[in-house]
C-alpha cells in the first residue's frame, strides 16, 4: 500500500461522512467520482452513526430509568431510549435511507414492471404500500432496540448502522445501475466483488462481536441466512427491473439494519 493511497483515506472518509450524514460539510473538491471512491468507508461511517445514536440512547436511559420503580418502569425507560436512538439516526442521516425504503415499498407493492415501476419509484408522494413498509420497519426497529436495551446489549446498537451499510455495498457490487449518472450508478461504480468480499469479512467480525454483547450463538446462522435472503431478493428484483438505484440501496440499508437487530436480540 502506497503513501499516496494512505493519504487519500481521510478525504474519502470525509466524503462518505458528508454524503451519509449531516455531521460534516461537503469538501469543496468533492465530485461525483469522489462518492464512488468513498464507498469502502460507508461501513466505518455506520460505526460513527451507531456510536452517536447509542450515546443518545444511553443518555435517555440514564435520564428516565428508575431501578426502584419496578420492571414496568424499566421497560418504559428502554422504550424511550430506543426512541432516542431512532430520532438520533433520522436526524444525523437526514432520513436518507428511510426515503428509499418508502419509495421502493410503493414501487414493489404496486406490482408494476418496467417503466411504470420506475415512475412509481421516482414519485415523491408517499403511497399506501410505502407507508406500510415504513410502519413495519419503524415498529420492528423500535421493538428490537427495546429488546437490546432491556438486556443491556449495547454492542449491537453500535454495530447495526455499519452492518446495514456493509449490506448496501454487497447489493451494489452484484447489480448494475438502472442509470449510470445516478446515485445508484455512482455506488455501483465504486463497488466491486472484491470490496463486497471484504464487507462480508467485516460483517463476520461484527457477528463475532455481538456474541460478547450477550447474543446467543445459535442466532448467528439465522442472521447469515436472513441477510443472504434479503440482499439476494433485492438483487433479483433489481435484475428484473433492469438495474438498481439509490432507493434500492437505501431500502437495503434500513432492512438489513433491522434484520441485524431482530436476529441478535
Amino acid at each position: 500500500m502506497t503513501i499516496t493511497t494512505l493519504a487519500t483515506w481521510p478525504g474519502r472518509f470525509h466524503d462518505a461522512l458528508a454524503f451519509l450524514t449531516r455531521l460534516a460539510p461537503p469538501r469543496p473538491s468533492c465530485t461525483a467520482a469522489s462518492l464512488s471512491a468513498a464507498m469502502p468507508f460507508f461501513a466505518p461511517v455506520g460505526l460513527v452513526i451507531g456510536a452517536l445514536c447509542t450515546l443518545a440512547a444511553f443518555a435517555a436511559l440514564w435520564a428516565f430509568d428508575k431501578p426502584t420503580s419496578g420492571v414496568a418502569s424499566n421497560i418504559v425507560a428502554a422504550a424511550l431510549a430506543a426512541w432516542a436512538w431512532m430520532v438520533c439516526e433520522i436526524w444525523s442521516t437526514r432520513g436518507l435511507h428511510w426515503d428509499g425504503l418508502s419509495d421502493l415499498g410503493d414501487a414493489v407493492g404496486s406490482g408494476a414492471e418496467g417503466e411504470r415501476f420506475w415512475t412509481i419509484l421516482r414519485d415523491s408522494r408517499l403511497g399506501a404500500f410505502g407507508a406500510l413498509h415504513m410502519l413495519v420497519a419503524f415498529s420492528g426497529l423500535w421493538l428490537s432496540l427495546v429488546g437490546h436495551l432491556v438486556q443491556g446489549q449495547w454492542i449491537a446498537l453500535v454495530l447495526a448502522p455499519a452492518w446495514g451499510r456493509a449490506a448496501g455495498i454487497w447489493l451494489a457490487a452484484y447489480t448494475t445501475p438502472y442509470q449510470q449518472r445516478s446515485l445508484g450508478g455512482l455506488a455501483c461504480a465504486g463497488c466491486t466483488p472484491q470490496l463486497a468480499r471484504w464487507q462480508v469479512l467485516l460483517t463476520a467480525a461484527m457477528a463475532v462481536l455481538v456474541l460478547f454483547g450477550g447474543c446467543p450463538f445459535w442466532r448467528l446462522p439465522l442472521l447469515a441466512l436472513g441477510q443472504f435472503a434479503l440482499v439476494h431478493s433485492l438483487i433479483d428484483k433489481a435484475r428484473l427491473q433492469g438495474g438498481v438505484s439509490g432507493d434500492f440501496l437505501g431500502a437495503c440499508i434500513q432492512w438489513s439494519q433491522l434484520c441485524f437487530l431482530l436476529l441478535t436480540v
